[in-house]
This record gives structure tokens, sequence and C-alpha cells, in this order.
């Protein structure tokens, strides 16, 4: 009877203390770091099509697209060197894009970090269908040229080829400007096996492999002359065949350089260079977007700029960028363009912005686009801000830097 009494006393006393402990469980409520960035853009375009045998196709309209809002939010981890994040952020697609919202969640990632390294899960740019952030207007303004297209959407959005679902590590090589970075992706699908169809299918599953490596000195510190970034990358899709039965890979092989030409950072001239080489499918046509991408091809582009920047200060830019594409397997399938722009700096953050844009195609790309050849002329403004509350975790890139910035020359994805 001692015993069951002692055993009694001895069970309750075991289950008060483990409530006690559990109830002085300390989970300090820390309060994070909050970054709240955007940019209102907005233009005014005039274009003029030449659709070959159906004439002439001219109009202009307002375009607000690739306006967006981020917020990011920071902690540290239990260490003062390892570090948290979350980051959400809206876009405005175009107004003749596929996507079923006026608004896009463009961003949507958590991870974590540390001196030499980062993880990252969540929806972002795509790591490895381009490497430099040419200074057009819009990221999409050459986007034939520019991106490794989706080969597994038929939808026209430009979405779905710049951003996808991502598990991606990055690894910052110590004592060094060189870092590395491999990736599982996860792009929009559509049907393969109906072309017609343009509704989504999927957006998670995964479906592709990333791979980079590059040396990259911020422009920061890299202001005199020579290589300021150089990357290579390969870029891997698996695809539905057309046909429903199978399965095929697209690998791209991607290499691309930003280079100072002067010592004069208040007078910097600049050249940035991309290559993109295509291992291709075998695909029956170029008549929509799908056969498109998943066609053997090969894209070079190239960008001169100048900026002047009195008491290290950017007051305006001009530049050049001119793109040559050439789907290999099929005759009088190349196109080519070019793209002068022109940013002026009215303020901190404050753009006036001016561009034109001229598209040609080859005959046999031009019967299948519909479209032998384009002029745009664009004129706008740009609103840009970023501030930060409660500053407490240093950043390597200010969440701003997600997204197109023409004045940023260099690699889209970086920070040491």
């Amino acid at each position: 009877m001692i015993h069951l009494k002692s055993l009694l006393i001895g069970a309750l006393g075991l289950v008060l203390v483990g409530g006690s402990a559990r109830a002085l469980e300390i989970d300090p409520q820390v309060a994070p770091e909050i970054n709240f960035a955007g940019r209102a853009l907005a233009t005014t375009n005039y274009a003029d099509k030449d659709l070959g045998a159906a004439g002439d196709d001219s109009g202009a309209d307002v375009d607000v697209s690739d306006s967006s809002l981020v917020f990011g939010f920071s902690k540290y981890l239990f260490s003062d060197v390892d570090y948290g994040f979350a980051t959400f952020g809206l876009s405005i697609p175009e107004d003749d894009s596929d996507l079923d919202d006026d608004m896009f969640l463009h961003q949507l990632q958590i991870g974590i970090g540390g001196p030499n390294s980062e993880l990252m899960i969540g929806r972002s740019r795509l790591p490895a269908n381009t490497l430099i952030q040419f200074p057009t207007v819009r990221d999409d303004d050459l986007l034939d040229f520019t991106h490794v297209a989706n080969a597994s959407s038929n939808r026209e959005a430009e979405e779905d080829t710049i951003y996808g679902g991502q598990l991606r590590g990055t690894l910052y090589w110590p004592g060094t400007s060189f870092f590395s970075f491999a990736a599982l992706t996860a792009r929009v699908e559509t049907d393969a096996a109906n072309l017609g169809d343009t509704s989504r299918k999927s957006s998670t599953n995964l479906n592709g492999l990333s791979l980079g490596l590059a040396y990259d000195v911020p422009e920061a510190i890299k202001f005199d002359s020579g290589l300021r970034y150089a990357g290579v990358a390969i870029d891997l899709q698996q695809i539905d065949e057309l046909s429903g039965t199978g399965e095929d890979e697209l690998p791209a092989l991607l290499g691309g350089l930003s280079y100072n030409l002067n010592d004069n950072p208040e007078r910097a001239w600049a050249v940035d260079l991309q290559g993109i080489y295509n291992f291709g499918v075998s695909t029956p046509d170029l008549a929509n977007s799908v056969t498109r991408a998943r066609a053997k091809s090969w894209s070079l582009a190239a960008a001169l700029r100048f900026a002047r920047r009195p008491y290290l200060q950017t007051s305006w830019q001009a530049a050049l960028t001119v793109a040559v594409k050439d789907h290999s397997d099929f005759d009088d399938a190349m196109l080519f363009a070019i793209a002068p722009s022109f940013a002026w700096r009215l303020g901190s953050g404050v753009e006036a912005l001016a561009q034109y844009r001229y598209v040609a195609n080859d005959d046999v790309l031009g019967v299948g686009l519909g479209l032998e050849s384009s002029h745009e002329v664009l004129f706008g403004l740009s609103f840009a801000f970023d501030a930060t509350f409660n500053e407490t975790v240093g950043q390597r890139n200010a969440i701003l830097n997600l997204e197109h910035d023409m004045l940023d020359n260099g690699p889209i994805l970086g920070g040491h």
C-alpha cells in the first residue's frame, strides 16, 4: 500500500513538473527586421507591327505592368551570424496576359543563411534561365533573346518564363569573389498534348535542375576598368512530350559577363554580354510558344551603356542593346532586335524613361508568329522606394534588387 501511494505521488509530481517545464518554455517574441520596397512603373507605348499577309497593325496604350510591391522580414537565428528570412511580393502582369488575376504573386520565399551559404525554398526568379540584367525598361522587353523559355507552358504570360518555384542552395566561397548555386525548380505546366488549352495544369511539380558558378565583385567595389562579373550555368527542364506518351529532357547552357571599359566611375562605360545555347528536342514547327521553346537554338545579347554619375550619384544613363537568335534546325528562322534606351534620374528612385525597340523575324519564323517585324516607342516614369524598419540583420542585398532595374548593370543573382 505504501509503495502504491509512493508511486501515485511520484507520478503526480512528474505530471506537475512536466507541466511546469512546458509552461516555463522560453520563446521570446523577437521583432523582425522589416523591409518594404516597391516600384511604380507607367509608360505610354506606341507600337507598329507588320503582320505580313494580314497587313499592318498599330496602336498606343498606357502600360503599368511590372509595377510591384515587395515585403521582406528577417531575424537572427540562435547565433549572431546566421539568419532566417521571408519575402512576399506582388506584381502587375500585362493586360493581355493569360494569367487568371490582375495581381501575380511573384515572390514568396523562406530561407536561412549565414556568412558563406544560403538555403531558400519558395517562388522567385528562376536562378539559371538568364544571367545578366540588361538595360531595358522591363526585363521581358527582349525575353526571347535573354531568357531560356519555359517549354512546358503555352500561356501568354512572361511570368511563366521568369519566375518559378525552387529549392535553392548558394555557397559563397570564403575569401574569394566566387559563388555557386544548385536548385531544383518547378516551372508552370500546361497540357502538352493539347496546346490549345492554356489553363495551368501545375506550378508546383519539380520539373527542372539548375547549376551555376560565378565571379561577382559588387559595383561599389569594382568601379575601375576590368571584369566585374562572369558566370556560367546549366538549366535543365523535364518536359512532357507533345504526344503525351513520355518525357524529354531539355538542357540549355548559359554564359555571361559584365565588363567595365574605363577607370572613371563618374563617366562609366560598361558592356554586358550573354549567350544561350538550347540543345533542343524534336519539334514539328515554330507555330507556338511551346514548340519554339523546345527547338534547338542559340542566342546572343550585348549591351553598351554609358552612365553619367557626378559625385558617384547617377544622373542619367544611355544604353544600346542588340540581340540575335537562331532556331538552328529550321531555315530562315532567325530573329534580330535592337533596343536603345535612356533613363534620366530626376531624384532618388524617380526616373524618366524612354526606349525604342525594333524586332525583325526571318521568313519561316515570321509566318509561324504571324509577325514579320515590329517597332515600339515608349516614354514613362518610374518611382522606386526601399525602407527598412528595426534594422538588426545585415543583408547581402536589398529586396528591391529582386526587381528589374535598368540602371543596375551586372548579374541577376549575386551579392556577397
